[in-house]
């Protein structure tokens, strides 16, 4: 049975059953009141009890691998196994706790963009590089120029 807030400016949470201020809860265009039904502690408690469980975990990866690059989280277990988890340019194995990100193309199809695995130092400058070999080469040669 739903309670009815004893304020305007209040609402009943639907997991701790606690009247907490509208402030406690996200918004919800949908919502009659514009708020979420769920306060936000029992949201972050629901959300870090799915993140230790590792079937979630391969999930919402396999989820974002899918809409960000088109290819599924086996496509990218394969891309690793076939590079022995090592950065396709630096060559070095991906630190403790870190992993492999995936290098694409932002100017070709979603799907077709996707390289190699990198870590994400070689990534960040190939991107800093915007991507160009002529740019790439350029700082190349004002590295050699300057001893390094």
């Amino acid at each position: 049975m739903r309670r009815e807030p004893e304020s305007a400016h209040t609402q009943f949470c639907e997991v701790c059953d606690d009247e907490k201020p509208l402030g406690q809860f996200g918004k919800r265009k949908r919502s009659p009141n514009g708020r979420a039904n769920v306060c936000r502690p029992c949201v972050k408690a629901a959300n870090n009890k799915a993140n230790r469980d590792p079937q979630v975990v391969r999930k919402r990866r396999d989820t974002r691998l899918r809409r960000v690059y088109g290819i599924t989280l086996s496509d990218y277990e394969a891309m690793g196994r076939r590079q022995r988890w090592r950065c396709a340019i630096c060559g070095q194995k991906a630190v403790a706790g870190d992993r492999l990100v995936v290098d694409h193309d932002h100017d070709r199809p979603h799907g077709q963009a996707v390289r190699r695995l990198l870590c994400r130092g070689e990534n960040a400058a190939l991107g800093h590089f915007g991507d160009s070999s002529a740019r790439l080469d350029q700082g190349a040669t004002y590295l050699r120029e300057h001893g390094k």
